[in-house]
């Protein structure tokens, strides 16, 4: 033995007595791959530093396991196995709390959440609805399902992970009143988080669809709705496309291009729908309507909207 190394005291890493029996060296290194194995992921702990705990464990176990090995580590090593500070080294380096055994909390870790992306139209935004999501999770191996961790180094289908992944469908209650990157939380339908032993929350980013005539702004629904010059200067009931259908809206009499109704409640979350009317000029006129403007022309009274333009300079 390489006596020229930093001690390990892998009696204490394995969280067994010195006198421990290959059984229960075996059983005690079966406990710690299922907690610190390569498939395993602790949130808050960095992957290197578990990846590190585990390669000791494993050093550990090969050599308590070979007889020829744990006699030499016992007469090289056996005076500084029950030197405290050694055994804190290891754990203050190795990221994990007393990895032995000794004084672990066995309490499960929160189960991880899986995240979403979820792409919805103008409708469902505003009506709500029912959406399927699909998403990979682990499940256990059929394989090698019961077997120790040992065992399962052999099997070809997880290569000893112990599980293996595939597709699952939920189907989703969606609410009215969604809106562009809203966070919707489904508690308990997420993928299987096997460290934890249940399934975390599925959550759901919002991402509105873009619609070939309405624009979201906010939460407000805009659009832009064109009306004939008659429409503008007489008033008129006409007709406007919404996220859940259409519905008439009054112009008022003598309405300028430009000017925006509010549709109360039509946007998002129950914002509105803002809806800029555009004045449309005629443009297929007969000599005789040709006329007609002119003579309307004449006969206006209005000022030339340009008047005030020259009095600001």
């Amino acid at each position: 033995m390489d006596t020229s190394k930093p001690y390990k005291d892998y009696y204490y890493i394995l969280g067994v007595p010195q006198e421990a029996t290959p059984q229960e060296i075996q059983d005690a290194y079966h406990d710690l791959y299922e907690k610190y194995g390569p498939h395993v992921s602790v949130s808050g702990q960095d992957p290197e530093m578990l990846l590190k705990t585990f390669r000791d464990i494993s050093e550990a176990y090969e050599m308590l396991m070979d007889p020829e090995k744990r006699k030499d580590y016992d007469k090289n090593c056996a005076p500084h196995l029950q030197k405290g500070d050694l055994r804190a080294l290891w754990t203050k380096f190795s990221g994990v709390q007393q990895a032995s055994g000794q004084n672990r909390d066995d309490k499960k870790p929160r189960a991880i959440d899986t995240e979403l992306d979820l792409e919805v139209t103008l409708r469902e935004a505003v009506k709500g609805s029912k959406k399927q999501v699909s998403f990979d999770e682990p499940k256990p191996c059929e394989s090698c399902n019961g077997l120790k961790p040992v065992q399962r180094m052999q099997c070809p289908n997880c290569r000893g992970l112990g599980y293996a992944t595939s597709e699952r469908t939920e189907e989703v209650e969606l609410p009215a009143g969604m809106f562009d990157r809203m966070v919707i939380r489904k508690t308990e339908i997420g993928k299987f988080d096997m460290p934890a032993g249940k399934r975390g929350d599925l959550v759901l980013r919002v991402k509105i669809k873009q619609h070939p005539f309405l624009s979201v702004l906010g939460r407000d629904i805009t659009c832009t709705v064109p009306i004939t010059i008659y429409e503008a200067v007489l008033g008129a009931e006409v007709e406007v496309p919404t996220a859940t259908g259409k519905v008439i809206m009054k112009v008022q009499p003598r309405t300028q291009s430009g000017r925006v109704y509010r549709l109360k409640g039509l946007g998002l979350a129950g914002a509105d729908q803002l809806v800029t009317v555009e004045v449309v000029t005629p443009q297929q006129l007969s000599d005789e309507e040709v006329g007609m403007y002119r003579r309307l022309k004449d006969s206006c009274k209005d000022p030339n909207p340009r008047e005030s333009l020259y009095t600001k300079l």
